[in-house]
């Protein structure tokens, strides 16, 4: 069931509450759990949600010892964990988030030590058995993901191919090893290499700039939405030296954004493109305006596209070939890639084709708007919605004209490129986007700010 990633060492180090943890505690407190874990004639599945990425590291290699299958919920919240634990009486996890579970389960980590249990000394690495994510995107009712080990391992071994880590790096992290972009990126990969996490989950700049001040060689593991938030008062220009790579996923970052934030730190964003359902797909670092760099994909995979211009990805981490991707693009002959849009986000009104994705582009082009969602509104007729940030320049103009005449001012400039039927026929203006924990945005808000008429 376990064996050794290629060049891989197990000797595994945590900063943890303050503490520098070693292998041997690592080993010894999974051992503390493994002993916990009821024996079962099949291979059964257990629900983790820990919120110590460390107690999430012990907890998981202990189940992926056992050959269970392994929920991992989205978020804490009491509903998504009660939902999951309808599948499933067992769960490791924080015990005061299912205190008022509606539904009867077993939290592994109160159970007594199960009799005649051999401990291990030495950690391996899992190679059988599943992961289960839970995605929905945006929005809409959250979908399965099985993940195999032997997948993942496949991704931990592109990661290390593709980007040269030196000087043992400590990973630090503002976004959550619930999800696969954290999983693999702020737990397995530097796993595998030996190197050392940081568990805390930075959620503010201070943080980020506090851990860089005692951390030489730092990986920062972040979301486009906490980099947007960043750059715009960036407190990690005085420790830039200490950042060897910083790493951005789960959505779009801007092109402006990411130009901004290498002239910041002096370093590039590197940008991964992919989905929980395919892995990653491509990368690349824009740190010019003019000469925006294009998608590589990563080795093994290749693209084509259909004559709607959707890209169709044939990948080592796919099963299934010819695999449609949910996004259009613009292919070179180098195999390298340009993103137009979501596929899915392509809609007619009376008739006329309209990218959601290229009215948001248009929109910000303005020197009014900072960031645009545009979403449909179901009624008698479908109509648009948009939701708006405004650039200091829009905000002191909504302020002194009042939202009708921004509303007029964000029309006509809409009408430059779009005819009269695309146009939003109701806006919304806030100081930022929603998004949810997977850095995503979250299309119930936003669909929320439109229940009022106007």
């Amino acid at each position: 069931m376990f064996n050794t990633l290629d060049n891989a060492s197990i000797n595994i180090r945590f900063n943890h509450n303050g503490s520098a943890l070693s292998e041997r505690q690592f080993v010894n407190d999974i051992n503390q759990v493994l002993a916990k874990i009821p024996q079962s004639p099949t291979k059964a599945s257990a629900v983790l949600f820990k919120s110590s990425s460390y107690d999430f590291a012990v907890n998981l290699f202990a189940l992926a010892h056992k050959g269970w299958t392994i929920i991992l919920p989205p978020n804490g919240q009491s509903e998504t964990l009660n939902a999951l634990l309808e599948q499933t009486p067992y769960y490791l996890g924080d015990s005061d988030l299912v205190e008022h579970a509606t539904t009867p389960f077993e939290n592994i980590g109160n159970l007594t030590t199960t009799p005649n249990y051999t401990p291990f000394n030495k950690i391996a690495w899992p190679s059988e058995g599943n992961l289960v994510f839970y995605t929905s995107g945006s929005s809409g009712q959250a979908k399965p993901i099985f993940k195999s080990w032997r997948v993942l391992n496949k991704e931990i071994k592109t990661l290390n191919s593709t980007f040269a880590l030196k000087r043992n790096p400590v990973f630090i992290a503002s976004v959550s090893h619930q999800h696969i972009y954290g999983l693999l990126f702020r737990v397995l990969w530097p796993l595998s290499n030996n190197h050392i996490i940081d568990t805390d989950l930075l959620n503010y700049p201070e943080h980020i700039a506090t851990k860089l001040k005692t951390n030489t060689q730092a990986v920062f593991i972040s979301s486009p939405a906490q980099l947007k938030r960043l750059h715009q008062d960036n407190v990690l220009i005085e420790e830039k030296s200490h950042l060897q790579w910083v790493f951005s996923s789960g959505g779009p970052l801007q092109n402006e954004d990411a130009v901004t934030l290498n002239k910041q730190l002096n370093k590039p964003i590197t940008q991964v493109f992919g989905s929980t359902e395919t892995g990653g797909i491509a990368y690349r670092q824009v740190v010019s305006l003019e000469n925006v760099s294009h998608w590589q994909p990563f080795l093994g995979i290749t693209l084509h596209s259909t004559s709607e211009q959707r890209l169709v990805l044939n990948s080592p981490l796919v099963e299934q070939a010819n695999y449609l991707l949910d996004d259009r693009g613009t292919l070179f002959q180098n195999g390298q890639f340009e993103l137009l849009g979501r596929f899915d986000r392509i809609i007619k009104l009376e008739e006329k084709r309209l990218s959601l994705d290229e009215l948001e582009l248009h929109l910000c082009k303005s020197e009014w708007v900072q960031e645009a969602k545009v979403i449909t509104l179901n009624g008698k007729r479908l109509v648009l919605g948009a939701v708006i940030v405004l650039t200091h320049k829009g905000r002191t103009y909504l302020n002194a004209n009042g939202k009708l005449a921004t509303n007029t001012l964000l029309k006509t400039h809409t009408l430059n490129r779009f005819e009269g039927i695309c146009t939003p026929k109701k806006w919304r203006f806030l100081n930022q986007l929603p998004y949810n924990t997977q850095a995503k945005i979250n299309l119930k808000v936003l669909e929320s700010l439109f229940v009022k008429v106007d």
